[in-house]
């Protein structure tokens, strides 16, 4: 249920067991986001023990925390005292920034479909978008997309039933009474009515992104036909890094990942991090690393790695058929190879579709915004190519030897348990007990952004709306567009505006991580402060087997 003040003026609702939504109104109005930024501004120059980030948004924001030290209650409590001593300012915008906008053809392919919709001639919708100065509310759900609002009443019509996969970088957009920008492309439900050829956020230029919130944004058309390339995908390496293997065969899809990326959801750039991040932490454990240092993320087919330099290693999550020299290698165990030995894999045996390759001393590819983490659509990063040389960390090899018992397989129904709301309210009791009773199948389109589900369309309440002011995000949210369908989202997203009807336990988002598509899930409701009791215990197991493997 959600943690309510003792005066009911400051509703708050849980997102699983380490986040929480506070909402200072509701709406659109510039003068309560400006009160929302500068509470969040507060939260973070005076942070309590635990915290790990404050997000702000239109009309809410967002503390995520660490629910080995703090709760829900505790984080409730800190914000309504911080805002009872925010003092009163007026509302003030930031910069104005004039933004050239390519309108319609290939550049906006749904100007018609606007047009169509809001009963004006394509011009008309030109006009009337770039005839105000739209604030900036929020950057998120990608790196350096703005939230923008002052969107001309005539021009709202709402979100895509299903969010489109894919959009060009640059690509403007409307929905729901919002406009924005993709910076980098990337799927998407707003309707794209232009492009503009300025680059609009690129992790190597200081600053990231070219808009804050609190920036005013005003469109001006243009007839300009070259866009820019988003930034390079490319994997660097520190200086001092030890080369321990070479790249035969990159694998399906094999990244670098460690325990994420925290401090810059602001400018719209996720956490990211391993999907699983207990066979993160297990494989590191057995080579002696730290739980959340850097390893390599496998997804399905492994790579093909040649030793070029004594090593330890060690893998967990998934049994993808771990081979050393062709022959099976036991995972969950460090082994130690030396050079010219060749470390692969056959392929999953039981249906996972996920595992970690931990090296001892950790990855040593180049950090970017405070993390090793590849976040392919935040352009930092790319995954494995054939050829590659990967280095780890210098340091002294561990003992090889050491094992941990197999992680979870998700087996034939996954259970995934939810901290139910914060928009309980927008789904009606045949809906929720939908959710609930009803078997869901993974589909094929689920990555590091979000596993969509299939099954029996949810019921909304009569009434609701198909789509909601943008709030914060936390992996595990389960978002639910018009269409029905739920979207656990995952990694790598900040923002979004889809009803949510609960968010999945963390814990469970690794179990989901080793699942294959077509896997049937199902849903238990399990209340917030069982959550946090829940991460706790399973925190004291992992510690009691880290002591006593340090024996």
């Amino acid at each position: 249920m959600p943690v309510r003040d003792v005066t009911d003026k400051l509703p708050a609702s849980p997102q699983g067991e380490a986040a929480l939504l506070v909402y200072l109104g509701q709406g659109i109005d510039f003068a309560l986001n400006c009160r929302v930024r500068a509470l969040a501004r507060r939260l973070t120059e005076r942070p309590l023990p635990g915290v790990r980030e404050v997000l702000a948004a239109y009309h809410c924001l967002q503390v995520q925390f660490d629910p080995l030290i703090t709760d829900h209650r505790e984080m409730a409590a800190w914000v309504r005292q911080e805002l009872r001593l925010l003092p009163q300012g007026t509302a003030q915008a930031g910069r104005l920034l004039e933004l050239p906008v390519v309108y319609g053809g290939d550049a906006g392919p749904d100007l018609g479909y606007v047009a169509q919709q809001t009963g004006l001639p394509p011009e008309e919708v030109i006009r009337r978008h770039g005839a105000v100065e739209h604030p900036c509310y929020v950057m998120g759900f990608t790196p350096g997309f703005p939230y923008l609002g002052g969107l001309d009443p005539s021009l709202n019509v709402p979100r895509m039933d299903s969010p489109r996969l894919d959009n060009p970088p640059g690509s403007v957009a409307l929905a729901g009474g919002q406009t924005g920008v993709y910076p980098l492309g990337g799927p998407g439900g707003w309707w794209v009515i232009g492009r503009t050829p300025w680059l609009m956020y690129d992790p190597r230029r200081d600053p990231a992104t070219l808009l804050e919130a609190g920036d005013l944004v005003r469109f001006v058309p243009s007839r300009e036909t070259q866009f820019p390339d988003p930034p390079p995908l490319s994997l660097g390496w520190e200086a001092k890094g030890v080369k321990v293997f070479e790249v035969l065969a990159p694998g399906a899809f094999t990244t670098v990942q460690d325990a994420g990326r925290w401090g810059h959801q602001f400018r719209g750039v996720p956490v990211s991090g391993a999907y699983d991040q207990a066979a993160l932490a297990q494989a590191n454990l057995l080579v002696g690393n730290d739980p959340g240092d850097a390893a390599l993320e496998i997804t399905l087919m492994g790579p093909r790695l040649k030793t070029l330099w004594p090593v330890v290693a060690a893998v967990a999550g998934s049994d993808l058929g771990l081979t050393i020299d062709g022959k099976t290698a036991p995972a969950n165990k460090a082994l130690a190879l030396n050079p010219g030995q060749v470390l692969s894999f056959r392929g999953p045996r039981h249906g996972g579709a996920r595992a970690v390759l931990a090296l001892a001393g950790g990855m040593a590819n180049e950090k970017l915004l405070d993390s090793r983490s590849t976040y392919l659509l935040g352009r930092m990063g790319a995954p494995l190519s054939k050829g590659q040389v990967l280095q780890t960390r210098p340091g002294a090899l561990p003992p090889a030897g050491v094992w941990c018992p197999a992680l979870e397989e998700p087996g034939e129904v996954l259970i995934l348990r939810v901290v139910p709301g914060p928009n309980q309210e927008f789904f009606s009791p045949q809906g929720l007990q939908t959710f609930y009773n009803a078997d869901w199948m993974l589909s094929d389109q689920a990555d590091r952004r979000g596993a969509r589900l299939q099954g029996q369309a949810l019921e909304f309440a009569p009434g609701s709306p198909a789509s909601l002011v943008s709030e914060p995000n936390t992996p595990g949210v389960i978002q639910v567009p018009s269409g029905g369908q739920p979207i656990i989202m995952l990694r790598e997203q900040t923002v979004g505006g889809y009803p949510k009807i609960g968010t999945v336990f963390g814990p469970d988002l690794d179990l989901l991580a080793r699942a294959q598509s077509g896997q049937v899930i199902r849903f238990e409701a399990m209340e917030a402060k069982e959550a946090v009791a829940e991460a706790r215990r399973l925190d004291r197991e992992f510690q009691a087997r880290r002591e006593g493997m340090a024996l």
